[in-house]
This record gives structure tokens, C-alpha cells and sequence, in this order.
């Protein structure tokens, strides 16, 4: 998983969300007011509905694209990992295709983990919305912590604890064809339109800014990321 991203690389992103942004805000405002109309027959307002949903997709993947140069708000605070995923468990659930199940094993007690709070929050999305993608025909994800040592060579004159956050699936799993480049942006092995190719490469731009690492395994029927990120206390 050696993938790092230049200077030139972060300046065109950057420069591609601001003229992106100001592009769609343009094209909201102008929906905004087509929308207000009385005028509007039910296909005419069916096509603009489309169109707003459509220029809606595109600003969440601009969004998502610029989270991968933008630094949060500066502030890392500690964060209990276990309290923060149960709050997410709406968001998680939310996601689902109608005959998927969400399982979540949590323990109390997890180590501290200091972060941006918004970004670290992005990450987990992130993990576990490719494993819904995975799973929209049916199937089962599962999202589990646990506490492990600091890898070798990472303790850095301390024995602190480590988190793994493990996200699993038991979709069809990863093509071996793409399985050398999963973490480049826009690389996906899913079909439908949603689906950007931006969510692994997000969650690990943000654990390696962490000190931390992301490693996977996937076959057939069970498939799972694991984001490990060094604990606090």
C-alpha cells in the first residue's frame, strides 16, 4: 500500500474543488429559483429534480475529493473510539440495502485515541460505507474494536496501547485485478453510479497521518479493513 501524494498533486485538488464549488453553488442557486416556479409541469419538475439531486452527488464528491488535502479544524482531541462508533451506529444503519445486517462489538474500555474529531469520524464512515456497497443485495457488516499491542518498532520508548478498528463484510470481495492499486482514488470495485473509489483512500490518507496504517484481507464471502491508530492512554 505505497501511496503518497505529491505537492503538485495536493495544489491541483485544491485548485479543482475551489472552481468546482464555485461552479455548482452556481448551478444551486439557479435550481433554487427553477424550483420555485408555478409554471412547472410534473416532468418539467422531475427533470430539475434529477438535475439537483444529480449537482447535489457531484458537491459530496468534491467534498470528499478535498478531505483528502484538507486539513481539519487544527484541534485533536481525545476521543473514546467505542463512544464515538456507537453514536455513528445511525449514520452505519442508514446505509444498509433492505437485507443487510449491522452488527456491532464494541467493548467498554477501549484506549484513547487523540484526532481530529471530524476526520477520524470521516475514516470510519468512510470504512464502513464500502462495506455497505458491498453488501446492497444482502449480507451482513460488522464493525468490532479491539485493543492491540503497538506494532514493532512503533513503540517509541512507550508501551502504550494501540486500537483496531476492524470493518467486515461478506460481499464478493476484492478483484485480484485492482487489489494492487484498492487505495488509489477513484479505483472501485463497485457498479452502481454512487460509487465514487474514494473512501479507502480517504481512511488512509487519515490513519498514516496518524502514525497509524490500514491492512485488509479479502476471498469471497468475507472481506475486512482494519484501521489500527496508536492509542493515548
Amino acid at each position: 500500500m505505497q501511496f503518497e501524494y505529491s505537492e503538485y498533486q495536493d495544489q491541483l485538488l485544491r485548485g479543482l474543488a475551489h472552481r468546482m464549488n464555485n461552479i455548482l453553488t452556481l448551478f444551486h442557486g439557479y435550481l433554487g429559483l427553477l424550483m420555485e416556479s408555478k409554471k412547472l409541469d410534473d416532468r418539467e419538475r422531475e427533470g430539475l429534480t434529477r438535475i439537483t439531486s444529480g449537482a447535489r452527488a457531484a458537491t459530496e464528491l468534491i467534498d470528499r475529493t478535498h478531505s483528502l488535502v484538507r486539513a481539519g479544524d487544527g484541534t485533536e482531541r481525545e476521543v473514546d473510539l467505542g463512544v464515538l462508533i456507537r453514536l455513528l451506529q445511525p449514520s452505519f444503519a442508514s446505509r444498509l440495502g433492505p437485507k443487510t445486517q449491522l452488527v456491532l462489538d464494541v467493548p467498554e474500555k477501549l484506549p484513547i485515541v487523540c484526532a481530529d474529531t471530524s476526520r477520524l469520524r470521516t475514516a470510519i464512515v468512510e470504512l464502513v460505507r464500502n462495506a455497505t456497497e458491498a453488501t446492497l443485495a444482502g449480507g451482513s457488516v460488522r464493525v468490532s474494536c479491539r485493543r492491540i499491542p503497538a506494532p514493532p518498532g512503533r513503540k517509541s520508548g512507550t508501551h502504550l496501547p494501540w486500537i483496531a478498528l476492524r470493518v467486515t463484510d461478506d460481499g464478493t470481495g476484492v478483484p485480484r485485478r485492482i487489489a494492487d492499486r484498492l487505495f488509489h482514488p477513484f479505483v472501485t470495485t463497485k457498479t452502481h453510479q454512487d460509487s465514487a473509489g474514494l473512501g479507502l483512500t480517504l481512511a488512509l490518507t487519515f490513519a498514516r497521518q496518524q502514525g497509524g496504517d490500514i491492512e485488509y484481507e479479502s476471498r469471497p464471502g468475507e472481506t475486512w479493513f482494519e484501521m489500527r491508530l496508536p492509542g493515548r492512554r
